[in-house]
């Protein structure tokens, strides 16, 4: 079988579509064959995945001429079925059997649109394919935090990111691994001041597959709606997501329920009005309580045997 896989070029929602390639990798095992069509961020998750033996770039270009270059070198091909994550125009005249071309519903939660359009599994389908990172870390007494994201209206104060660190170490939690991109590494210094060697920065310094393992033996995951609360949730690790000007009824993992929502008591509609058409960099998460995320967690790690 020849799939045609056209995935997002966000790192977040590419996360969320992926349950859907497992889904087709599991259900023709070996007999399949992938093309994949991804951003260059994503990239990385499908690093294991051998089946994926042609990897397209799809780098943005002025008047759409990315679709039509794309276009160009697919035609060529000729595909079992296609699945298009960017319901795009060219899925409708390539080549092939069967073509699923997904459309978001914007009222809806997207873990749940695509888990019931596709039929995924809950317990086999939500993952990322690899097995690089087992036992890289071998003591999992540690906290998993990310505390920055792409876009500051978004971003809970690093001031209470730090009570947190405070009561993970009162709670027992012997590290803290603070995750990131690369360029958010210069913010890691307000955490090391505060507590030293206590906690390590990862702000891509890793390969973004052993970040996945590391999150899958942290006790607790704590952070923004990034893509890194949605490797978390696919982790399995208990999850804390902290929501403000982004749409939790839409982007929260709720389909888990290993995962766990805080969010702004000021509702989306209302935070997302003050934006300026996405233009503020001002934080608006100001109103996430502290005092839910700190029970929330003590809640979690009470239920573990540490």
């Amino acid at each position: 079988m020849h799939l045609l896989f056209i995935s997002s070029n966000r790192i977040g929602d590419s996360l969320i579509n992926l349950q859907v390639l497992n889904k087709y990798i599991r259900k023709n095992k070996k007999d399949i064959e992938i093309t994949l069509v991804s951003g260059e961020l994503p990239l990385p998750i499908y690093d294991d995945y051998n089946m994926i033996t042609n990897r397209i770039i799809l780098k943005k270009e002025k008047y759409n001429l990315h679709w039509w270059k794309l276009y160009k070198k697919l035609s060529l091909l000729k595909f079992d079925e296609i699945i298009d994550f960017r319901s795009s125009l060219i899925s409708y005249f390539l080549r092939t059997k069967k073509r699923k071309i997904f459309k978001m519903n914007k009222k809806k939660n997207i873990y749940s649109q695509i888990h019931e359009l596709f039929d995924t599994d809950k317990k086999r389908d939500f993952k990322i394919m690899t097995d690089r990172v087992r036992n890289i870390f071998p003591s999992s007494n540690y906290a998993c935090v990310a505390p920055f994201a792409n876009w500051p209206p978004k971003e809970w104060p690093t001031e209470s990111y730090l009570k947190i660190c405070e009561s993970l170490f009162n709670q027992g939690v012997s590290k803290i691994y603070i995750l990131g991109s690369e360029t958010e590494s210069v913010r890691f210094d307000n955490f090391q001041k505060n507590f030293g060697n206590k906690v390590i920065n990862r702000c891509g310094k890793q390969h973004l597959l052993n970040d996945y393992g590391l999150l899958q033996k942290s006790r607790i995951f704590i952070g923004n709606d990034s893509a890194m609360m949605h490797m978390a949730a696919l982790s399995k690790t208990p999850t804390i997501g902290l929501f403000g000007p982004t749409n939790d009824k839409i982007y929260f993992p709720e389909i888990f329920d290993h995962c766990h929502l805080v969010r702004s008591s000021e509702s989306y509609e209302s935070l997302i009005s003050k934006t300026q058409n996405f233009t503020l960099n001002n934080c608006l998460m100001n109103d996430v309580s502290y005092n839910q995320v700190e029970n929330k967690i003590i809640e979690i790690l009470n239920d573990q045997n540490f």
